[in-house]
């Protein structure tokens, strides 16, 4: 096998050799895969990395500002955790955004694989990469999708050609309907001069405290996001308990994007402004009992080698302590219920200390 350049990492999954992207390098995503030929020694593939989506804070602007007078897609924006479906030397992987072909995710896609009969798609299309949002009861992200059964399920928001670029939105639409894959909720095509109409979405979604939307022109080289405030209260709510763990900016962001939006979309400000609060206070709610800043989450696995696997990848960031784990019955196949959480050291550290009644310098 060559040498591995720095910012890039060696890895292996069942017998395969790949490397994947630790950083951005040059024009080379972070979260990039090289697969390896069965030797191990000669890289034969390359999977991209998810490309950085713009998010905007405002939206009329920023719809003129990405698209002009022209129409583009608007696409609901799922809250799961993103994956790639390849097939490679005949092993159908999972990749996820970081790079990592994940065990768990792979042995689901097997699954898929007979629920969405992806072999008819793969058949044709054998050097296609699936670019889905995963939803369900998953490792990644603990807020869990409540419409969506017990299980873990897949949505195509992207389909990569054998040359590395994307379909067209439509051409992906008339391909998805055609082999009857799952795919992320179309919500229709608009123009800058529609915006109202964009608006009465947003709330509507913003009601049902679903995520957002993605917007895209056809050529899909033209995204950009916007949440909803549901989800960015959401998200301070159920994070505070790792605030000492989490990226600087991720509550301030928040606290603007609510803010924009609430006054974009002429919502309720005082009804918000309770929100807010309530937010910090049921997040804070926890240290009440305090005995840990962890994330709780709930999965099933076919092998217990798969969650063996899985806790291994899991543990090289952050400590696994598993609580559970149980044969079960899921939609007629044999499966492992395993619940465990993920404990966050500094934010736990910090806050027996502060509960403790140790001073900090501010």
């Amino acid at each position: 096998m060559p040498d591995v350049e720095r910012g890039v990492e060696q890895r292996e999954y069942n017998g395969l050799k790949y490397w994947r992207y630790t950083d951005d390098i040059g024009t080379t995503l972070r979260g990039t895969v090289i697969l390896f030929d069965p030797s191990g020694q000669r890289p034969v593939r390359t999977i991209p990395g998810f490309p950085h989506i713009k998010r905007v804070y405002r939206l009329r602007p920023g719809v003129q500002r990405f698209f002009h007078t022209n129409p583009f897609f608007v696409e609901e924006k799922l809250d799961g955790y993103n994956v790639r479906l390849l097939v490679h030397q005949g092993q159908l992987l999972a990749l996820t955004r970081g790079g990592f072909v994940c065990p768990f995710t792979s042995e689901w896609a097997e699954i898929w694989w007979q629920r969405y009969k992806l072999g008819r798609f793969f058949v044709t299309y054998p050097d296609y990469v699936l670019f889905g949002e995963v939803l369900g009861d998953n490792p990644y992200n603990s807020q869990r999708d409540p419409t969506i059964p017990p299980g873990l399920y897949f949505f195509i928001f992207e389909i990569m050609r054998s040359d590395g670029e994307f379909l067209r939105v439509h051409d992906r639409y008339e391909l998805v309907e055609s082999y009857e894959l799952p795919t992320v909720p179309l919500l229709g095509q608009f123009t800058s001069d529609r915006i109202d109409e964009l608006f009465e979405i947003l709330r509507d979604l913003n009601n049902k405290e679903r995520e957002g939307v993605v917007f895209k022109a056809n050529t899909s080289k033209k995204t950009m996001k916007f949440v909803t405030p549901r989800t960015d209260l959401r998200d301070i709510r159920d994070n505070l308990i790792l605030e000492f763990d989490l990226e600087p900016g991720f509550i301030t962001n928040r606290l603007l994007r609510i803010s924009l939006f609430v006054r974009e979309l002429s919502l309720k400000e005082d009804e918000y402004a309770s929100r807010l609060g309530r937010a910090f206070l049921d997040g804070y709610s926890a240290l009440e009992t305090f005995e840990s800043s962890n994330e709780k989450y709930n999965i099933y696995v076919k092998l217990p080698k798969t969650w063996n696997s899985l806790r291994t990848l899991l543990s090289g960031y952050v400590p696994i302590k598993t609580d559970c784990v149980e044969p079960v019955v899921l939609d007629g196949l044999e499966m492992l219920r395993v619940e465990f959480r993920r404990v966050f050291r500094k934010s736990t550290r910090r806050y027996r200390e502060i509960l403790r009644g140790y001073g900090h310098i501010d």
